[in-house]
């Protein structure tokens, strides 16, 4: 969506190489070596945050081999239960799961991945022990809740959504610090008393480090102009995102903060991956 619509308005086509693995980290490789032209674009994601924490041993620096373009977009997370789960609240969640530290399963859409983190980092700040199961995707993981085999799942609202409009999935919290467009009724963790829980999933555009600011402020200008079209809007809606589009030193500032977090809840929980 963002490269048709940046062909458009640039009059220079953009083209999508995808090289998924290793939590994006390998198509960062491939932009982190790359000249600094502006010919060579990283669309990273949520997850390439919780890599740069957990990646020690990457052919280059999560940080700093990248100069922060814009934060696309952001799709809101949420703690979910099967409809006719006995836990009516967050609250009443967090108080089950204290009665009985480290028996309560939840499940995740993969080890180390942002749903794991948000799980983890729902832990500490609730005082809480919860089992960790990670699932190799959102699928299996969602079908196990709805069968009632696992209580708690972590994952992005726009995946729970068809599944709570058929009645099989209950939403106690959405993780963003604002209640999401796509469940307006739905209030966020911290209104429920989670205090600095805020965990979304996001898409963000990066350059290669020594870029010069003046050709990376023209690209935010130039995917600005996209994220105002109204069918731009309309069609990251549709996909359960909030466009964003923010300046690149409010991206750069958001994605460091990302970048210590997920490191401390690595730390903290324990969450190794090998690089």
């Amino acid at each position: 969506m963002l490269a048709q619509g940046l062909t458009e308005v640039t009059g220079q086509p953009f083209i999508v190489e995808n090289r998924p693995g290793a939590g994006s980290t390998l198509a960062a490789a491939a932009v982190a070596g790359a000249p600094a032209d502006v010919y060579t674009l990283f669309m990273g994601t949520g997850s390439y945050a919780t890599s740069a924490a957990l990646y020690h041993n990457l052919r280059f620096d999560p940080e700093k081999s990248f100069r922060p373009v814009t934060q696309l977009n952001r799709f809101p997370s949420a703690i979910a239960v099967e409809a006719k789960s006995d836990i009516r609240s967050l609250q009443h969640l967090i108080e089950l799961a204290k009665a009985k530290p480290g028996e309560m399963p939840y499940a995740s859409t993969g080890y180390g991945g942002q749903t794991h983190f948000a799980g983890e980092l729902f832990q500490m700040l609730t005082g809480t022990k919860l089992l960790h199961i990670p699932y190799k995707g959102g699928g299996p993981a969602l079908q196990d809740v709805m069968a009632g085999r696992v209580p708690v799942i972590f994952v992005d609202l726009f995946t729970l959504m068809p599944h709570v409009k058929t009645g099989s999935l209950r939403v106690l919290a959405v993780t963003g610090a604002n209640r999401a467009a796509i469940a307006p009724s739905v209030p966020t963790a911290i209104e429920q008393g989670v205090a600095g829980f805020e965990v979304t999933a996001w898409l963000g555009l990066f350059a290669p480090a020594g870029t010069p600011e003046a050709v990376v402020d023209a690209l935010h200008r130039s995917v600005a102009a996209v994220g105002r079209r109204d069918d731009f809007v309309r069609r990251m809606a549709d996909s359960g995102a909030e466009v964003v589009v923010s300046p690149p030193s409010q991206f750069a500032d958001f994605f460091h903060r990302e970048v210590a977090l997920y490191k401390r809840v690595a730390e903290a929980s324990n969450i190794k991956l090998e690089s």
